[in-house]
Formats: structure tokens, C-alpha cells, sequence
């Protein structure tokens, strides 16, 4: 299976599902490249399977300085635990 398959099986399982549709995206876009080539997104955007929705937000994921490609570039950073450990600090003290 190549990264154009990946991703049309992709966007059958997560048609309508916009979560489920940037976690698929964060595994084939990274900050400093994709392993989706130019054919594979072109093919993507004119196919008749992914909706919309999928199609725009694949459009701008994959252009970088986006706020769509930031978006998914962050699903793949570690979260930051210092501001969950100052909100439980917050409803620990009440």
C-alpha cells in the first residue's frame, strides 16, 4: 500500500469525523517534509472520496506557515506536561 492508498482508506474511516481526519494527517506530514508527493495530493484533492472538508483541510495541511499545517505539525509534539501540572496545582488548592 503507498501514502495515496493510506490515505484514501484514511479519509473512508474517518469521513466526517474531524479528529479522527488530523491524526491520519499527522502521520504522513511533518514539520520539514511529507510522504505524501505532489502527484499523490493532487490525486487526493481531485478524487471523488474524501469530502470537502478532507480535501481543504489536506490542502493546507500540507502547504507549510499555515495554521492548518501548524495544527498538525503540534499533534506530533509531546504535550506540554508543566501546564497540566499547574492546573492540577489549581484544583488540588481549590
Amino acid at each position: 500500500m503507498d501514502w495515496y492508498d493510506y490515505m484514501i482508506k484514511a479519509s473512508e474511516q474517518s469521513r466526517f469525523n474531524a479528529s479522527h481526519w488530523f491524526r491520519y494527517l499527522r502521520k504522513v506530514i511533518f514539520e520539514d517534509h511529507s510522504y505524501l508527493t505532489e502527484e499523490d495530493v493532487e490525486k487526493l484533492l481531485a478524487s471523488k472520496e474524501l469530502t470537502d472538508f478532507q480535501k481543504v483541510s489536506l490542502k493546507y495541511a500540507i502547504q507549510k506557515h499555515t495554521p492548518t499545517h501548524e495544527y498538525v505539525v503540534s499533534l506530533n509534539k509531546p504535550a506540554k506536561l508543566t501546564n497540566v501540572q499547574k492546573m492540577m496545582e489549581k484544583y488540588r488548592h481549590g
